[in-house]
């Protein structure tokens, strides 16, 4: 399984990359959201994780690209904030299979996430 992950941090994406490594999966991490469709396209990715203070475009304006987009619009998302606001939170949700993690997060629940959306995909996506 193939996870694609935008995040600016070198040390977010080590962090994701250690916590996902157990399970396998290859994970494609770019710190740069210049052009996020041209990367999912080339990736394919499973699943698709998203800080909110990627660079040069937010995380939010990644989001709405991947959701407003029919081609990718089924690839699950998991979109990570360090700030909580019930405007955001709303915002985030009425998009399709997006769940949203405020940092700091508990790893359980994000491995928990990240094994559900897998099992999702595996059982009835194709």
């Amino acid at each position: 399984m193939r996870v694609l992950v935008f995040e600016s941090s070198k040390d977010r994406a080590k962090l994701i990359q250690d916590l996902l490594s157990e399970y396998r999966y290859k994970i494609y991490v770019h710190s740069r959201c210049e052009h996020p469709l041209n990367e999912i396209r080339h990736t394919r990715p499973s699943l698709i994780i998203v800080h909110a203070n990627t660079t040069p475009k937010k995380g939010l304006d990644v989001l709405e690209n991947i959701k407003n987009n029919p081609r990718y619009r089924s690839i699950p998302v998991i979109f990570i904030s360090n700030f909580a606001s019930q405007e955001l939170s709303e915002r985030i949700r009425s998009f399709p299979n997006v769940d949203y993690l405020v940092e700091p997060f508990k790893i359980k629940n994000f491995r928990h996430i990240v094994e559900r959306w897998v099992n999702f995909r595996s059982l009835y996506v194709n």
